[in-house]
């Protein structure tokens, strides 16, 4: 009898510890979530403030210049002025969508820029009046379509 209340006694004293393990392990998930969130936030935020500067000659024509990094494609296709189709913040959709568009004989390229977003170039210019002809043929078929200017 001794016996059973002895194993009795050890049991309450252990399941409230389980619930608290399990409390301080919850909250260190939700800490890491919120974190997370933030970050991604923050992330989705950068693509809306990408440096502008207008570089055309028609004052209505705005482009991006940002720091390019060239990720995947041929580096002597790689110019000043590029004409963005996509934009991800997942490399791996990135690069499903970088083959897609080379299966679709596009001279892709996949590019990063300096907020970590990554860029699928569909076209690319030493001209800013090439990459807006190019981006006005192509704008039916991408509809997020922009220029986006390398710093060099």
């Amino acid at each position: 009898m001794k016996k059973y209340f002895v194993i009795f006694l050890l049991g309450l004293m252990v399941f409230p510890a389980c619930k608290s393990n399990l409390e301080a392990y919850n909250k260190a998930y939700q800490k890491l979530k919120e974190k997370e969130e933030a970050q991604v936030n923050t992330r989705a935020k950068t693509t809306m403030t990408v440096h502008l500067d207008s570089t055309s000659n028609d004052s209505s024509v705005v482009y991006r210049t940002e720091n390019l990094t060239l990720m995947l494609g041929n580096e002597k296709q790689f110019q000043d002025y590029n004409v963005v189709a996509k934009t991800f913040i997942n490399r791996t959709n990135a690069r499903g969508f970088f083959e897609q568009m080379k299966e679709d004989k596009y001279p892709a390229l996949l590019v990063q820029n300096q907020d970590q977003l990554y860029r699928i170039i569909v076209a690319s210019f030493s001209t800013p009046e090439q990459a807006e002809r190019r981006k006005v043929e192509l704008k039916d078929k991408f509809p997020e379509i922009s220029i986006v200017f390398r710093k060099n």
